[in-house]
């Protein structure tokens, strides 16, 4: 009774472990799209400007310039992005439908943002507080893109010296 049992496991346990060699194979199949020839994109934050107000929000027209340096397109289905300031969210936006990036190209972008008023507050609060004149920023950019599942997330840190 025992080896029926055994052998009526066998035969339900096979589809099963094809089925997850099959899972295998897509994952890594997906994951040659990483593969070390791949390089993420650089996206360069080149201005931000004021834009008119509505009551207490503040609007800003954002300008990136997103880098490809890959020998393929990249299409960007839709992106989000944050820049903080003293480690404070300043300033949040969103976008879609945006064009593709040739291989080895590049594309200026102006998108709208809204300001966070209370993390501006505490962006202020922490420069003020602050003895070094350096005001740290970090723009975070999560690229969708129609072939992979998951965004690519690109972060930009640094630091300006306000006292020069």
């Amino acid at each position: 009774m025992g080896a029926i049992k055994a052998m009526s496991l066998q035969k339900v346990m096979r589809p099963i472990q094809g089925l997850g060699l099959l899972a295998v194979a897509w994952l890594l199949s997906s994951c040659a799209m990483f593969s070390p020839s791949y390089q993420q994109p650089e996206v360069l934050l080149t201005n931000i400007e004021p834009l008119s107000r509505k009551g207490l929000e503040q609007r800003f027209a954002i300008s990136l310039n997103i880098l490809n340096p890959n020998n393929s397109e990249l299409k960007i289905s839709g992106l989000s992005y944050h820049l903080k300031l003293q480690g404070h969210k300043v300033v949040s936006g969103v976008s879609s439908g945006l064009q593709p990036i040739p291989a080895f190209g590049q594309s200026a972008i102006r998108l709208e943002a809204s300001a966070n008023l209370f993390g501006g507050f505490r962006a202020v609060e922490a420069l003020l507080n602050s003895d070094s004149g350096l005001v740290e920023f970090e723009l975070e950019t999560r690229i969708s893109t129609s072939w992979w599942q998951w965004p690519i997330t690109v972060v930009e840190t640094g630091s300006i010296d306000i006292d020069q």
